[in-house]
């Protein structure tokens, strides 16, 4: 195995455990919040889970593929990464303002929003802070172990201070002051290793600079938002049709899944900035070969456990998110191939627009698919879960027809 193969195999295996944190963590503090807050708030912290998604969407803005990219491509020049990384750095600081800006009018002139004032504002400061966390520095000069002790550390704050601030169900605004927390911890340990690593140059940006880079990352952007009408977005939706208690039950099979999930996205992250320099198709083949006949088999067993996992897991009154954990099982199925036939292998053909198009065409889909649901009176959680899966073929299938016309004849 040569150098590149070895720097790949580490940087996997630090996304595999930052994974494992973000998996193991969330089981420990998910089921506890689950039960000492109950389905009401607990369905307020989903909720506000999903808000805060698309504010976090704004701010990052697809810089994590796009800056990613660019510092891959100068990972020897630290000047440049230094532009790169305050370039974007200070764009996302115009976002954040525009951002506080929405949230503000949303908190005074929304009901939904009005009545969790605090609850939102205080979430948005949790994201806001990770507008200072250059993790596309770190994924494009293949760095990972950085981010993934940064992440244990942080996970660990965060979940210490959901056990000591949550003890019932008037606590709920202490979880996003426990994301504030572990935020904070990760902004300085991650700049306490750069600056005393080195891994960039301290320059100055101009604004020509920031805009430049969000012009770059306008195409990703666009992509990003697109997905989040086919994953957030139906949780927000359901939302604002159903109560907070019943949300509850949707959100915490939407958790599990996405806990799945989770833990197949390092190999397409890890593999990112690898294909973009080696090109390396027949490892995408191999990757698939391997990994997703195990998917297939843990999802089998998982529809059969599954009343078993939500009972353990998030405790009584729950047991209606069972049918719906099971409706949302093939979305784990096709996660891999997605993954890896967006822009992992996309990127390194040089066809990064069709990444990008698959998920517009398919949030396209997505949206007339929830019109047509809501139209008939057939918007539920299972319906709204299968109408996802159905999106994500489309996005495959358009990713993998270009694949076939360019790849594979040479894997």
């Amino acid at each position: 195995m040569n150098s590149p193969e070895k720097n790949l195999a580490k940087n996997t295996f630090f996304l595999y455990l930052m994974q494992i944190a973000n998996y193991v963590f969330p089981l420990l503090t998910f089921p506890y919040l689950t039960r000492v807050l109950g389905a009401e708030k607990y369905g307020v912290v989903v909720f506000g889970n999903a808000v805060m998604s698309y504010f976090g969407l704004f701010l990052e803005f697809g810089f994590i593929l796009s800056a990613t990219n660019l510092c891959s491509q100068y990972r020897e020049d630290k000047e440049k990464l230094g532009n790169i990384t305050f370039g974007v750095i200070y764009a996302k600081v115009i976002l954040a303002v525009l951002g506080a800006i929405v949230l503000i009018l949303c908190c005074n002139y929304s009901a939904v929003f009005k009545v969790q004032k605090q609850f939102f504002y205080l979430y948005y400061i949790g994201t806001a802070l990770n507008i200072f966390l250059p993790d596309y520095l770190f994924r494009g000069i293949e760095k990972m172990s950085i981010l993934t002790y940064r992440v244990l550390f942080s996970k660990f704050v965060y979940t210490a201070l959901v056990f000591g601030l949550i003890h019932n169900s008037e606590d709920y605004c202490f979880v996003p002051v426990a994301t504030i927390g572990g935020a904070v911890i990760s902004v300085l340990l991650t700049w306490l290793d750069i600056l005393r690593k080195k891994y960039i140059s301290l320059t100055r940006i101009s604004i020509n600079d920031s805009l430049s880079y969000m012009k770059d990352a306008s195409a990703f952007f666009i992509s990003r938002i697109a997905v989040s009408m086919y994953t957030t977005l139906n949780t927000v939706l359901l939302g604002l049709k159903f109560p907070n208690a019943e949300l509850a039950l949707y959100g915490t099979a939407n958790n599990l899944t996405n806990m799945c999930r989770t833990m197949i996205s390092p190999i397409s992250d890890s593999i990112y900035p690898y294909m973009v320099k080696n090109k390396n198709f027949k490892l995408v083949k191999k990757l698939i070969f391997i990994f997703e006949p195990v998917i297939i088999a843990g999802c089998i067993l998982l529809y059969f456990i599954a009343p078993f996992v939500i009972r353990i897991v998030c405790g009584e009154g729950y047991d209606g998110a069972v049918p719906v954990l099971r409706s949302m099982l093939p979305l784990i199925v096709i996660s891999l191939p997605t993954y890896l036939c967006g822009y992992p292998v996309l990127g390194a053909l040089g066809k990064i627009k069709i990444a990008n198009i698959s998920v517009i065409f398919g949030s396209i889909f997505h949206i007339i698919g929830l019109f047509v649901l809501y139209f008939v009176g057939y918007m539920s959680f299972i319906s709204v879960s299968l109408l996802t899966f159905a999106t994500e073929i489309i996005v495959f299938s358009i990713r993998c027809k270009t694949i076939i016309k360019n790849i594979l004849r040479k894997i």
